[in-house]
């Protein structure tokens, strides 16, 4: 049974027209770095280093706040500097997930919209698109400080919506955590939970009820397969 924030959010039975994706856990395997990026920068300017799971409690907002809680706001913006030279400069261990390149050719050749909405910053999101040579795949790409409140909030999403020139209730959003599926939930489209993620946690992901689950990135095209003909 839905609870009540999502029984009143869920979408109307309509054909879909278009994906949202969220990056991070989804399409690309990046947390181990991102970890690694993050600490570099905190340590880089006096902090202590934190596990993944200490670093996790801070996600949702952008990089630049995550620093400012954690090193102060004096601190904050030479920690993120520090975090995407060291992302940069070790890119190379930030893959495609495996069966994404397939999934995003199989959605282009048939010419299906796809966005992305992330919680990531603009600055740090491109570095990792450009390195994998996606940034023509998308309508739009929605980072983290191109919008005022971050997810859960559905603003992002209902942005990529309005780009994309779609009702929300036309949209898959996919995502790994349980955040993309609270924004997809209030945003009024319908949330996938991506599950092919080593870091993905289902059991957080089970308590907000994602419209629909994907352990793999081929489940996505079927996905989309079968409630595109409804």
């Amino acid at each position: 049974m839905m609870n009540s924030e999502n029984a009143m959010t869920s979408p109307l039975k309509k054909n879909l027209k278009g994906i949202v994706f969220d990056l991070d856990g989804t399409l690309v395997d990046s947390l181990s770095l991102t970890f690694d990026a993050f600490n570099h920068g905190i340590v880089n300017q006096g902090g202590k280093h934190h596990t993944p799971e200490e670093l996790m409690k801070y996600f949702g907002t952008g990089e630049g706040e995550i620093f400012a809680q954690i090193v102060g706001p004096e601190r904050a913006e030479a920690a993120y500097a520090a975090c995407r030279d060291y992302l940069e400069k070790n890119i190379d261990a930030v893959p495609l997930h495996r069966g994404i390149d397939e999934l995003l050719s199989a959605v282009k050749t048939a010419d299906i919209p796809v966005s992305i909405f992330t919680g990531r910053s603009w600055n740090t999101t491109e570095i990792i698109l450009k390195y994998h040579r996606l940034l023509d795949n998308f309508v739009t790409v929605i980072a983290n400080d191109h919008v005022d409140h971050p997810k859960p909030s559905p603003e992002g999403l209902l942005l990529a919506a309005e780009r994309m020139k779609m009702e929300p209730s036309e949209i898959l959003f996919i995502g790994d955590s349980p955040v993309d599926i609270r924004a997809a939930h209030r945003a009024g489209a319908q949330g996938v939970a991506a599950t092919w993620d080593l870091m993905a946690n289902r059991e957080y992901l089970k308590k907000v009820e994602p419209h629909h689950w994907a352990e793999k990135p081929q489940e996505i095209w079927d996905l989309w397969t079968r409630l595109s003909k409804n």
